[in-house]
């Protein structure tokens, strides 16, 4: 099943629930990291890699989106990384989104989707 977002007027995006994830992930490129959703009931995505950031869209548990790269917000259960979410084109903190023990690159100096918060 595919989950259709509607991110105001910024970007539509395509969520995989748990029960294709497996699939989708075995067809795609293996250096593109999958993230899936593991808190619940649902994870805010937000402009920004703080708990003050906007709130710009909910995933559900057991959803998956790609992960570009990490920089360091506000510290969440202990962990201060944050993932920014290609297709929804946001931020998530790290503590609540499991990559099957890739490592997740730091966000680069050129081509960072949020400059202001490189590591």
């Amino acid at each position: 099943m595919r989950i259709a977002l509607r991110v105001g007027a910024v970007c539509a995006v395509t969520v995989l629930s748990a029960g294709t994830a497996a699939t989708a992930v075995a067809h795609n490129d293996d250096s593109v990291i999958w993230g899936t959703v593991v808190s619940g009931p649902d994870l805010k995505v937000r402009d920004e890699p703080s708990t003050h950031g906007s709130i710009l869209a909910k995933l559900p548990h057991g959803s998956q989106d790609r992960v570009k790269c990490a920089v360091q917000g506000t510290t969440i259960h202990g962990n201060p990384h944050w993932y920014w979410l290609e297709g929804v084109r946001g931020w998530v903190s790290a503590a609540y989104v499991d990559t099957g023990g890739r490592h997740v690159p730091s966000c680069p100096s050129s081509g960072d989707p949020c400059p202001q918060w490189r590591d």
